[in-house]
């Protein structure tokens, strides 16, 4: 098959209809938890039965995770993507390529008669397919903080604090809040 026969088929050839749907009230650990276990790299954000956003594990890595935010803590809402970029499910590859393209995204939204029946990514449509068997990031221990110098674990942010002033500041109390030693 030629690119431009691919490029005219219905994008519905590279829906997945097995999403992950999370509320914008959900942490974004269970978002991540819901997104591990219907295999998925998105998660479509409800109010209801209402489309409200799109969360991915690019959000969740890079504004969650790399900030150094807990991911119970932090709720969907605050990292989604809104409003859902949609296409109609018989439009054509080429069509939704040209949305992505043009609204710098991956993932759009498939509707039929004004409802969301699937998602469609730009890896599905690149690689022909819809199956996503890409595993998230393993958040284990969402609670625990990591040195950003030698990975050391500590279970709050005080104690990471007073870790890294005793060790890689040398012990001056500057980030333990005591001005007097500065």
């Amino acid at each position: 098959m030629s690119l431009r026969e691919s490029l005219n088929h219905p994008v519905s050839e590279y829906m997945s209809t097995s999403f992950a749907r999370v509320a914008v009230t959900d942490s974004v650990a269970e978002a991540a938890r819901a997104m591990q276990r219907a295999g998925a790299t998105e998660a479509m954000v409800v109010s209801g039965s209402e489309p409200q956003g799109m969360v991915t594990e690019r959000d969740i890595l890079y504004k969650v995770v790399a900030a150094g935010s807990n991911p119970s803590l932090v709720k969907v809402g605050a990292i989604m993507s809104s409003p859902v970029q949609t296409i109609d499910a018989a439009s054509s590859v080429g069509d939704a390529i040209a949305k992505m393209s043009k609204f710098g995204i991956r993932r759009l939204g498939l509707t039929r008669d004004g409802k969301i029946v699937g998602i469609v990514t730009q890896k599905a449509m690149v690689t022909g397919r819809v199956g996503q068997n890409v595993p998230l990031p393993e958040l284990a221990h969402p609670e625990l903080f990591s040195c950003p110098y030698c990975n050391a674990v500590s279970k709050s942010r005080e104690e990471l604090s007073k870790h890294i002033d005793r060790v890689h500041m040398g012990g001056l109390g500057l980030l333990e809040g005591d001005a007097s030693k500065w």
